[in-house]
């Protein structure tokens, strides 16, 4: 028996709570609500089930965790077809044997899914080299809100159909369908992995030797500062470390680190990235902050924070009032970025807002919803539609 609280969202509690193990109890859920007219919320690991606005309904959670494997891996296409409800550690598991994976990192990957890493647009360290998760979607199987069962792309590289549709449902929280199986592109797992770290005396050391790590546009795998508390607690002891990976063949990534030392005074490190990738789930307060390239060089407060500079992101881990939010979000939406708040308390989220001045047409979204969702009934109000 599964306790309704491990589903509560903005406040909320749902009514009834739905377990599929296959596809087909995903679509009789769906059009069991849909006939209903309840609000259905799809639920992953749950790593990632805060960010949004709280529904405005919510009647059935629909539990997803059981819909897991792989249904279909072709190695020699770098190509696997994944039930939604797969953890990334499970599919890290099952594609190492065959020296695959698939690129994409996100918080706590024991429990975060495929689905939920793909339909919430999660963000880590391997976004700096191989961008969105969504750019390793080749297709996806998906309900929509009427319980109809569609199918976009294929499992083959080669073929585009429905390409558009893949990317589509990248970062849109299950508000326009629930994903049951997604193809993914995969990658080869590189011969040699090295993580390097700078410890800066502050912060705008940190982002001066950045500075000149980049000027080099040499191939680095991906790059942090960790600021504050929880630098130290990886390991960097003066609060502002830079973490820089690199991957290739061992030849390469020993010819990487020389050509970085002639540059900034590295030590090796220890592998943090998994540590690296979760600070923003463990942090008390998290606002994600994303910005046009060179335009900000965030200075996060006392509580510390987290910078991608390759993907010109950040997430600030002090806590927010709603006049804070309100300037951070002038500021970064001047210059065409944006605030989110990720893990903040429920009075401030509803007082300001998860995502800000929405960034798409309105007449376009709302389009959107009422073709894949007509009757309103996936994840309500959750994004701005």
């Amino acid at each position: 028996m599964m306790l309704r609280s491990a589903h509560a969202l903005g406040g909320l509690e749902p009514r009834e709570i739905a377990r599929a193990m296959r596809t087909v109890d995903v679509v009789e859920a769906v059009r069991a609500a849909n006939a209903a007219g309840e609000a259905i919320v799809p639920f992953g690991g749950g790593t990632r089930a805060e960010i949004g606005d709280p529904p405005e309904r919510y009647d059935v959670a629909l539990d997803l965790r059981d819909l897991r494997g792989i249904v279909a891996h072709e190695p020699a296409d770098l190509v696997a077809t994944v039930r939604a409800g797969t953890t990334l550690a499970e599919l890290a598991d099952l594609l190492r044997p065959r020296g695959q994976r698939w690129p994409v990192e996100a918080a706590m990957p024991e429990r975060a899914t495929v689905g939920g890493t793909l339909a919430s647009a999660a963000d880590g360290p391997a976004r700096m080299r191989y961008f969105h998760p969504r750019d390793w979607v080749l297709g996806v199987e998906a309900v929509l809100g009427d319980g109809t069962l569609t199918r976009a792309g294929g499992r083959v590289v080669k073929n585009v159909t429905g390409y558009d549709l893949t990317k589509l449902y990248g970062g849109t929280y299950g508000t326009l369908c629930v994903l049951t199986e997604v193809t993914l592109k995969l990658t080869a797992l590189p011969d040699a992995v090295l993580t390097l770290r700078y410890d800066a005396a502050d912060l705008d050391a940190a982002y001066r030797e950045v500075r000149a790590l980049r000027a080099t546009h040499l191939p680095v795998d991906a790059l942090a500062i960790v600021i504050g508390p929880p630098a130290l607690s990886i390991g960097a002891p003066t609060g502002f470390g830079v973490f820089a990976r690199l991957a290739g063949s061992a030849r390469v990534v020993a010819r990487l680190r020389a050509e970085l030392e002639r540059v900034i005074p590295w030590r090796e490190s220890g592998d943090v990235w998994e540590r690296v990738a979760g600070l923003p789930t463990e942090a008390a307060s998290s606002v994600r902050l994303t910005y046009p390239a060179g335009s900000l060089e965030p200075h996060p407060g006392d509580a510390g924070g987290l910078v991608y500079p390759g993907v010109d992101s950040a997430h600030l881990f002090d806590e927010q009032s709603r006049d804070g939010v309100s300037q951070l979000r002038l500021v970064l939406e001047g210059k065409g970025g944006a605030a989110v708040l990720e893990r903040v308390p429920l009075e401030l989220r509803r007082a300001a807002g998860t995502w800000g001045t929405p960034r798409s047409n309105a007449v376009v979204a709302r389009e959107l919803k009422r073709r894949f969702d007509p009757n309103g009934v996936l994840s309500p109000g959750r994004v701005p539609f």
